[in-house]
């Protein structure tokens, strides 16, 4: 029984997760409004999906370091002086810097190496 709820633990989260990128799975048809889904044809296309998957991730990183460097602020001002509390506030802050630095140089690195080496073919995200 411990197992099954480990699983159920576990299994539940990701597969909510997982839903939207089942929805986007299906072609044609879709809600009045919207333009159909088009199939993947071409590894140029592959790379624009990429690129608009990992700018998603980019913001949702963005999004949530915010809100950690407002949970942190809050434990700041709640601590009353306890040295415990303000310490897991300073590691809270200093990770979610940690984060934003860590995503924005994930975000330029492509960039970067693509004008180094000088390819103009590769898709700019």
């Amino acid at each position: 029984m411990k197992q099954i709820k480990r699983f159920a633990f576990n299994f539940i989260p990701v597969a909510l997760l997982a839903l939207p990128v089942i929805a986007a799975a299906q072609v044609g048809g879709g809600s009045p409004g919207y333009a159909p889904v088009a199939p993947v044809t071409s590894l140029n296309a592959v790379a624009q999906s990429l690129c608009n998957i990992t700018n998603w991730l980019f913001y949702f990183l963005i999004i949530l370091a915010v809100i950690f460097i407002i949970l942190a602020a809050f434990k700041y001002l709640t601590a009353a002086g306890d040295p415990d509390k303000v310490k897991s506030a300073s590691h809270m802050l200093l990770y979610a810097v940690i984060a934003i630095i860590v995503g924005i140089v994930a975000k330029a690195v492509p960039g970067l190496v693509g004008s180094f080496m000088g390819t103009g073919t590769a898709v700019s995200c």
